[in-house]
C-alpha cells in the first residue's frame, strides 16, 4: 500500500511548482537584473531598488533591511499569517494537497466552508427582494456595486427561514449550529431556529476572502429587540480575536499607502474602501486585539485610528492605541467632527475625511488635547 506524502513533500512540490518569481510579482513589480530579479522592497520604503529575487534558488534578499527566505516565508510577511496559512495559500495555487490533516476532518471543514458560502449567497439573495433594506444602505452612502462587491445581505424575521432552505441542501442542523447558523432551542429538545432574524447581512471574510462568519444589524421589527449588531459565535471557522472585517482587500493597499487605518464598524468600512481608502480595517464584536496589531504591524508599522467622536470612541482609541504602542507601532488619529462616524463623514464630505485621515495626530497630542478640553 503506498503510504501518504509527507508534510515536507508538500512543502516540496509547491516550490517546483511555483516558482519564486511568479509569486513575487503577485504583490510586487519585478525588473530583470542580470540573472536575478529586483524590485523596490515591498518590507520597508526605498526609492532606489534593493529587493532581490534568485530564480535559481528559489529565494529572495533585500540588502536595505535585510529580510530574505522562499516563497513561504515571503507570504508570511507580506500577509502577515502563519506557516500554515502561508503553505494553504501555497498549495491552492499549485494545486497541491496537504495530506498532513486527516481528511475526514479535512471534508468535514470544507463542508462547513461551503456552508457559510451557501449561507452568504442566500442572505445575498434576501436583500435584492428587500427594497427597504436596500435603501437604507443607500441612503447611508452605499453604492449597489459596493453592496454586491461586499455580499451584504438579509437574514427574514422568520424563526426558520435558513434552516428550511439548507434541509433542501442537505445540511445538518449540527453543521449549520456549529458554523453559527442555528440555535438550540431552550424549550423544545433537539429542535433548532435561525440564529439571525430580521438583520441585514455583512459576510465576515478570513485572509482568503472567503465567509468565515457574519455580522447583522437589526432592522425594521427586530431594531426595537436584541442587540443593535449581533455577531457570529466562536467557531472552528472563526476566531473574532484575530480576524479584521476587510483584510482580504487592504493587504496590499496597506503596503501601497505605508499605512493602515482602523475604523470601529462595517458601514464604516464599506465607506472607507468605496471612498478608496482600501487600506482600511476593522474588528468585528471585539475591540482591537494583540492579533489583529501583530497582522498590521506585519504590514506597516503605521496605523491611524479614526473611530468616532463621541466619549467611547476616544475611549476606544486610546485603548486601542496603548496596545499599538507596546506592539511598536507609530499611531495616529483622524479628529472627526463630533456627532459623525466615518461613514457619515463620508457620505456628506469625503473630502473632511481625506483630510482627517492627511492631518491625523500623533496619539501623545490627541490625548494632550483631550486633557485640555476636558481640564
Amino acid at each position: 500500500m503506498r503510504s501518504q506524502p509527507r508534510m515536507n513533500d508538500s512543502v516540496q512540490r509547491i516550490k517546483e511548482r511555483l516558482p519564486v518569481t511568479d509569486v513575487v510579482s503577485q504583490y510586487v513589480k519585478l525588473e530583470k537584473a542580470g540573472a536575478s530579479m529586483k524590485a523596490r522592497c515591498p518590507f520597508h520604503n526605498e526609492k532606489t531598488p534593493s529587493f532581490f529575487v534568485s530564480p535559481a534558488r528559489g529565494t529572495y534578499y533585500c540588502f536595505g533591511c535585510g529580510e530574505h527566505g522562499d516563497i513561504f516565508t515571503f507570504v508570511q510577511k507580506f500577509e502577515g499569517v502563519d506557516f500554515r496559512k502561508a503553505l494553504e495559500t501555497l498549495a491552492a495555487r499549485a494545486g497541491v494537497e496537504i495530506v498532513k490533516e486527516n481528511p475526514q476532518r479535512r471534508a468535514e471543514r470544507d463542508r462547513l466552508r461551503t456552508a457559510l458560502e451557501r449561507a452568504s449567497e442566500w442572505f445575498a439573495g434576501n436583500l435584492a427582494e428587500n427594497k427597504a433594506a436596500i435603501t437604507y444602505l443607500t441612503d447611508r452612502g452605499l453604492t449597489l456595486e459596493t453592496i454586491a462587491a461586499w455580499k451584504v445581505g438579509f437574514a427574514p424575521a422568520v424563526w426558520e427561514a435558513l434552516r428550511e432552505a439548507f434541509k433542501k441542501e442537505e445540511f445538518r442542523d449540527e453543521e449549520l449550529l456549529a458554523v453559527g447558523l442555528l440555535r438550540r432551542s431552550e424549550k423544545k429538545k433537539g429542535e433548532y431556529y435561525d440564529y439571525f432574524r430580521g438583520r441585514i447581512m455583512f459576510p465576515l471574510f478570513d485572509s482568503s476572502g472567503r465567509a468565515a462568519a457574519f455580522s447583522g444589524r437589526a432592522f425594521g421589527e427586530t431594531e426595537a429587540e436584541g442587540p443593535k449588531y449581533l455577531n457570529s459565535p466562536e467557531t472552528p471557522l472563526f476566531h473574532k480575536s484575530s480576524l479584521l472585517y476587510g483584510m482580504h482587500r487592504a493587504k496590499l493597499a496597506i503596503h501601497k499607502f505605508t499605512f493602515s487605518i482602523v475604523v470601529e464598524g462595517q458601514m464604516d468600512l464599506l465607506a472607507a474602501h468605496q471612498a478608496g481608502w482600501a487600506n482600511t480595517v476593522a474588528p468585528s464584536g471585539t475591540a482591537l486585539t494583540e492579533e489583529h496589531v501583530t497582522a498590521l504591524r506585519n504590514l506597516s508599522r503605521q496605523v491611524v485610528l479614526a473611530f468616532d467622536a463621541d466619549a467611547a470612541g476616544v475611549a476606544a482609541t486610546e485603548k486601542a492605541a496603548y496596545l499599538a504602542l507596546a506592539h511598536g507601532m507609530n499611531v495616529k488619529v483622524a479628529r472627526l467632527p463630533k456627532g459623525l462616524d466615518p461613514a457619515d463623514l463620508i457620505r456628506s464630505n469625503p473630502e473632511a475625511f481625506r483630510e482627517a485621515v492627511r492631518a491625523s495626530s500623533h496619539i501623545v497630542d490627541f490625548l494632550l488635547d483631550q486633557l485640555v478640553s476636558e481640564g
